[in-house]
């Protein structure tokens, strides 16, 4: 396989580490950048040494696409889920819950997680012990959970070998506008994602990201028949069916709600409508990502209309990001999970685990506040600012503070003035 020369690089790198005795790797490469390509020559080059290898993936609907690129490059596989056989092969694809469910585990000497930000949870725990003596491979656009909190209990040492404004520059991704309101906008949005689409790329391949289904559901009826809609619920034959149907040209615009943000992306695609809140840096990122590939054509520009102003908060798409394995470049959020009460009866539940009624009374859980349309205007947005000139603006304030007697608060307001969010919590 013809691999470009960062993934050359890259690949060099994790070969290093392991020479160094680390044991689990964290490798970075932005959206589009070809993760699975890279990571297939790793596997090729353990194959030819006689080693097993499994690629470990968290969503179902991602092994059989996983499976038929890593035969693309002639690395054999088989596949390990659900109501599939087993093959005897030295590279596994194997879906997580699929794994972990059965009592056989195929041997492994190299472990390569996908997605590997999702690596907090206790099923990437338990497959880690089920193999302790095994190398580890972590890929990731995004080194950090959706909380903000970095990856250093999982993985030694991170490796970034290029970043998304090089991938620009050398024609591997397309470069992006940005159109968004003056500032971050909370629990509200500058319009509708229909509106925002026809005043701004009215014509060009779109995909829209909402918060509910409701509001998918709603911005599809806006926009018509060339559009289509797309949730978890959608049957898989159904949403091969719609997202075909785009490529083939035969629809204008797909919208969503949780499902596209990983696992899928269009060359097609030449316009991100984020109407959302979108407080996590990885899910923007990976989010932008969807529409970046050029499908070889040079004069691809693509657009993100970011309907609640997540760029103010998270930066521009391109903006170089210094990766870290002990601080995130997100708030951590509270590490509580929210928990919902019952208005009929009174009972609580975690969120993640109230079901569509309450267990106690059978009341059904009211619907999910829409996101407010703030009507305002949507204007380009031209990078000002650095992460560092960020930063150093913000020790300026707290200089200012610190030496006139000011409240804490003031330092926050000042920031937010100028950069439109608040400042993000410094590592205690």
């Amino acid at each position: 396989m013809k691999l470009r020369d960062y993934q050359v690089r890259a690949i060099d790198m994790v070969r290093e580490e392991y020479r160094r005795r680390r044991r689990a790797v964290l490798l970075v490469l932005p959206t589009g950048a070809g993760k699975t390509a890279t990571a297939s020559q790793l596997m090729a080059w353990a194959v030819a040494r006689g080693r097993r290898c499994i690629f470990l993936v968290h969503r179902r609907e991602i092994v059989m696409d996983t499976a038929r690129r890593l035969r693309d490059v002639d690395v054999p596989c088989g596949v390990v889920m659900a109501g599939e056989d087993i093959a005897d092969a030295p590279v596994q694809v194997c879906s997580i819950q699929t794994l972990i469910a059965r009592e056989q585990h195929p041997p492994a000497d190299l472990i390569v997680w996908d997605e590997a930000h999702h690596c907090a949870a206790e099923s990437y725990r338990e497959i880690r012990r089920q193999y302790p003596a095994a190398w580890h491979l972590g890929l990731t656009a995004t080194p950090e959970r959706s909380d903000g909190a970095p990856l250093g209990d999982a993985f030694e040492t991170l490796l970034a070998p290029v970043q998304v404004a090089d991938l620009v520059a050398a024609g591997h991704l397309a470069p992006i506008d940005v159109i968004a309101p003056a500032k971050r906008l909370q629990s509200a949005v500058a319009a509708s994602p229909a509106d925002a689409w026809r005043e701004h790329a009215q014509g060009r391949p779109a995909v829209v990201f909402t918060s509910t289904i409701a509001e998918s559901r709603e911005c599809v009826a806006a926009l018509g028949e060339r559009a289509a809609h797309i949730d978890g619920s959608t049957p898989t034959r159904m949403r091969d069916d719609i997202l075909a149907r785009f490529e083939r040209g035969e629809l204008d615009v797909v919208s969503n709600c949780a499902v596209l943000t990983e696992g899928w992306d269009s060359a097609r695609a030449e316009v991100c409508v984020l109407a959302r809140g979108c407080g996590s840096l990885p899910v923007y990122l990976q989010t932008i990502g969807r529409v970046r590939r050029t499908g070889g054509r040079t004069d691809k520009r693509c657009l993100l209309l970011d309907l609640a102003g997540a760029a103010h908060e998270h930066g521009m798409p391109d903006e170089d990001r210094q990766w870290s394995l002990t601080e995130g470049q997100a708030k951590r959020r509270s590490s509580r999970e929210a928990l919902s009460t019952c208005l009929h009866c009174g009972a609580v539940y975690r969120y993640s685990q109230r079901g569509d009624e309450c267990r106690r009374c059978g009341a059904a859980w009211p619907p999910p506040e829409p996101v407010a349309i703030a009507r305002q205007e949507l204007r380009a947005v031209v990078p000002t600012s650095t992460p560092a000139q960020r930063d150093a603006e913000l020790r300026r304030l707290e200089g200012i503070a610190r030496q006139r007697g000011y409240k804490p608060g003031w330092v926050g307001i000042r920031f937010k003035e100028r950069f439109g969010y608040w400042p993000k919590r410094r590592a205690s």
